[in-house]
């Protein structure tokens, strides 16, 4: 099972990247799911250890046990690849969380960076309620902490510039998704 994880500061496109995978991968008659980490743990007042013990016994976080149930359903229809996106300001602690709802899951990483001042206009785009100044400065602290931390491993998208669909074909092409019977789909 292959899983795209595409990461990076809040506001630096990963949704809208993700979207546009998906519109491509379709174009393509390429099977897969989309599934965006922010709704999984989407829901007030958050359960509690016991709550999500008496679930899943051993389990800390409600995402686990909903993406498990998720990537149940679409596994049953026969789906191997699966497009994720989030943050992921702790991503050996998150492929830890996404690996124990997804056990065979083979995770590639691919982080989002944008300059300040493009990061910054995509958030004024997005962010227009009270709470957009404080938004802006945590996808700041996010987005320096990202360019700063050990990018091995994983594949870094510089985003300045390119629009979604340039974004996306390079992803899918970087990690072969759009590869079919090994001939190139254009």
């Amino acid at each position: 099972m292959q899983l795209l994880l595409i990461t990076g500061p809040a506001g630096v496109g990963k949704s809208t990247l993700s979207w546009e995978m998906s519109a491509q991968l379709a174009a393509a008659q390429v099977a897969h799911a989309v599934i965006e980490t922010d709704e999984l743990d989407r829901v007030f007042p958050r359960p509690n250890t016991n709550e999500l013990d008496r679930i899943q016994p051993g389990t800390i976080d409600v995402s686990s046990i909903n993406l498990a149930a998720i990537w149940s359903t679409y596994k049953a229809l026969g789906h191997t690849r699966l497009i994720m996106s989030g943050v992921m300001m702790h991503l050996n602690f998150d492929k830890r969380w996404i690996l124990s709802a997804i056990p065979e899951a083979r995770i590639t990483v691919v982080r989002m960076l944008a300059a300040e001042p493009t990061l910054l206009a995509r958030l004024a785009q997005r962010e227009i309620g009270s709470g957009a100044d404080e938004q802006a400065q945590r996808s700041l602290r996010q987005a320096r902490r990202m360019a700063s931390e050990d990018a091995e491993s994983i594949i870094v998208l510089p985003t300045d510039g390119k629009r979604p669909a340039e974004l996306a074909e390079i992803i899918l092409r970087k990690t072969g998704w759009l590869n079919i019977g090994g001939q190139q789909k254009d």
